[in-house]
C-alpha cells in the first residue's frame, strides 16, 4: 500500500501558522482595547468625582480661585476623556481589522484542510479498489486450484 502524501502540506503548515498568528494578534488587540476602555472608564469616574467636589466647593463659595481651578481642571479632564475616547475608538478599529484578518486566515486554512480531506478520501478509494482487486485475484486463484485439484 502506497503511503499518502499531501503535496501541499508545507502550504497547509504555513496557513496553520498564519491562522495561529492572526488569532494571537486578535487576542492582543482585544486585550489592548479592554485596557483602553478601562482607562476611559477611570477618567470618567475621576471627572464625576471632580464634578461632585466642584459642586460642593461652589456651594461653599469661599474661595473663587479654588472654584476657577476646579473648573479649569475639569476642562482638562474632559480633554483627557476625549483623548481616551479616541484611543478606544482606534483600538476598536484595530481589533476589527485583526478580527477580519483572523477570519480570512481561518478561511484559507479551512480551504486547504478540505482539499487535504478530499484527497485523503480519494486515496482511500483507490487503495480499497487495489485491495479488492488483489482479493479478487486471490479468490480466483483459490477457485482454480480447487477445481483442478484431483479428488
Amino acid at each position: 500500500m502506497a503511503r499518502f502524501r499531501f503535496r501541499a502540506q508545507v502550504a497547509l503548515d504555513l496557513r496553520r501558522k498564519q491562522d495561529e498568528d492572526a488569532r494571537r494578534a486578535l487576542a492582543e488587540a482585544k486585550r489592548v482595547t479592554a485596557v483602553a476602555q478601562r482607562a476611559l472608564d477611570e477618567e470618567r469616574r475621576v471627572l464625576e468625582e471632580a464634578l461632585a467636589r466642584a459642586a460642593d466647593e461652589e456651594s461653599k463659595a469661599s474661595d473663587t480661585t479654588r472654584a476657577i481651578w476646579y473648573r479649569n481642571w475639569m476642562k482638562r479632564q474632559q480633554q483627557v476623556i476625549e483623548l481616551a475616547l479616541r484611543v478606544v475608538e482606534t483600538r476598536r478599529a484595530e481589533e476589527q481589522g485583526a478580527a477580519a484578518r483572523a477570519v480570512i486566515a481561518r478561511r484559507k486554512l479551512r480551504a486547504l484542510e478540505r482539499l487535504r480531506d478530499r484527497m485523503w478520501k480519494a486515496y482511500l478509494v483507490v487503495e480499497q479498489r487495489a485491495e479488492q482487486k488483489e482479493l479478487d485475484v486471490l479468490g480466483g486463484l483459490r477457485y482454480v486450484v480447487r477445481e483442478r485439484a484431483p479428488i
